[in-house]
């Protein structure tokens, strides 16, 4: 990238240290990503221990977390690195996720539509709310940027070269943001279905990225059946948000809760004599239990079910209903940028279908594989950081909807030619 370029973009770094500086710290899952960073340098990770959950013992969040975030974080641990030098990994992170952009930007459409793409990207507000804290979302957006960049190479052209990265990127993001490890999995059937039906080679090769990034995850895979004696086990979060999305009880609308605050909180009694039922069981079987009330309780009251899903929804896109909780005045910070970016979807789509025929190789795989990360979060409880990972293949196809309507143009030059065709 030529240095006139990236000056072009410096502007958006000065804005996440800012934010770093600025913006309140807030509790969050902090103090367990420095607590593994710190387990990872003595050559461990997880403790086993059964008081994880229930006594929300934050020193053991047995394979709650993936371990992405506190293997970057490991180095400045081994060194005691003070805290907010953990923090600013945060701003560089995203920064460099939206030069990673700019790249992929430009290269499709030229420096002009580059510059606009990436400052849409990196002007998304909710970001800033993720830099004054330790978020994983932070590095999985980076990994996401990365990956989009490696498939746009790989998938129109099939070159081997690009292939490697691609899947070392999504292994990555799976390894941040264990729930991808799904969302992988589930997009690898996608393609696979769809290659069936229109044996399209973007398809094919999407797959192949897919696969080799699943490939690259067994040894987490391995070691995660090494503590919980189960297959494919992604990690521990699901079953207790699960859980909490299925609460078939009035005034319950899906939103996560502490395992540990049924005993304290009078609105969670009616779910206290569940958990009181778990103690004295390992952290796996506790999370068995969970999963399978969970799955009886959607089988007993689809219809609430349903009802929790759509105030999800609502959660991830605008940080609000939440349980016996009224809207906050900070709610605006998500729900402004949301609400445009849902109306930009829209329009999109709109563009986009009738022109399907045409578009770059790259669409249809970021369209899977952004749809069904959606999807899964959508049906287990969710914040609207969840969000954060999928907004660049959002960016993205909004400027391809953007170009292809004329209403801003691709430069004649552009930075690396890559190939066009059918999706």
């Amino acid at each position: 990238m030529a240095r006139r370029e990236l000056l072009l973009l410096v502007p958006l770094l000065a804005i996440y240290v800012a934010a770093w500086a600025v913006f309140p710290a807030r509790p969050d899952d902090e103090a367990s990503y420095v607590s593994l960073a710190e387990r990872i340098t003595t050559g461990s990770y997880v403790t086993g221990d059964d008081g994880a959950l229930l006594d929300s013992a934050p020193q053991s969040p047995d394979l709650w977390f993936g371990p992405g975030l506190p293997a970057l974080l490991a180095p400045l641990a081994a060194v005691d690195a003070p805290l907010w030098a953990m923090r600013l990994t945060g701003p560089l992170l995203l920064f460099g996720a939206v030069l990673l952009f700019f790249v992929l930007a430009r290269s499709r459409w030229g420096l002009r539509v580059g510059v606009l793409a990436a400052y849409a990207l990196g002007l998304y507000l909710p970001f800033l709310g993720l830099l004054s804290n330790l978020h994983s979302e932070v590095l999985a957006v980076f990994f996401v940027c990365a990956s989009m960049l490696c498939l746009s190479r790989h998938v129109p052209s099939g070159r081997l070269a690009w292939l490697v990265p691609a899947s070392a990127a999504l292994a990555g993001l799976a390894l941040t943001r264990v729930a991808y490890g799904w969302v992988l999995t589930a997009a690898l059937v996608t393609f696979g279905i769809a290659w069936l039906f229109n044996r399209s080679p973007s398809m094919a090769r999407a797959a192949a990225a897919v696969a080799l990034a699943l490939a690259l995850l067994l040894p987490w895979l391995a070691y995660t059946y090494t503590k919980t004696d189960r297959v494919f086990v992604w990690g521990n979060s699901g079953s207790l948000s699960l859980y909490w999305m299925a609460s078939p009880y009035d005034g319950d609308l899906g939103d996560w809760h502490q395992a540990h605050l049924v005993f304290s909180d009078p609105a969670l009694e009616p779910h206290r004599a569940f958990f009181e039922g778990l103690r004295g069981l390992s952290l796996a079987h506790q999370n068995a239990e969970i999963e399978r009330e969970a799955l009886r309780n959607i089988v007993e009251h689809p219809s609430k079910y349903a009802e929790n899903v759509l105030a999800n929804v609502s959660r991830i896109l605008f940080n609000a209903p939440y349980s016996r909780t009224p809207m906050q005045a900070n709610d605006v910070f998500y729900v402004l940028p949301n609400a445009l970016l849902v109306v930009a979807v829209a329009l999109a789509l709109a563009i986009l279908v009738t022109r399907r025929q045409a578009l770059p190789p790259e669409t249809g795989p970021f369209a899977v594989i952004a749809t069904v990360a959606f999807g899964l979060h959508a049906l287990v409880a969710s914040y609207p950081r969840m969000l954060a990972p999928i907004v660049p293949f959002i960016v993205w196809m909004v400027t391809l909807a953007l170009v292809e309507a004329r209403v801003v143009s691709r430069d004649a030059r552009r930075g690396t030619p890559v190939p066009t065709g059918s999706s």
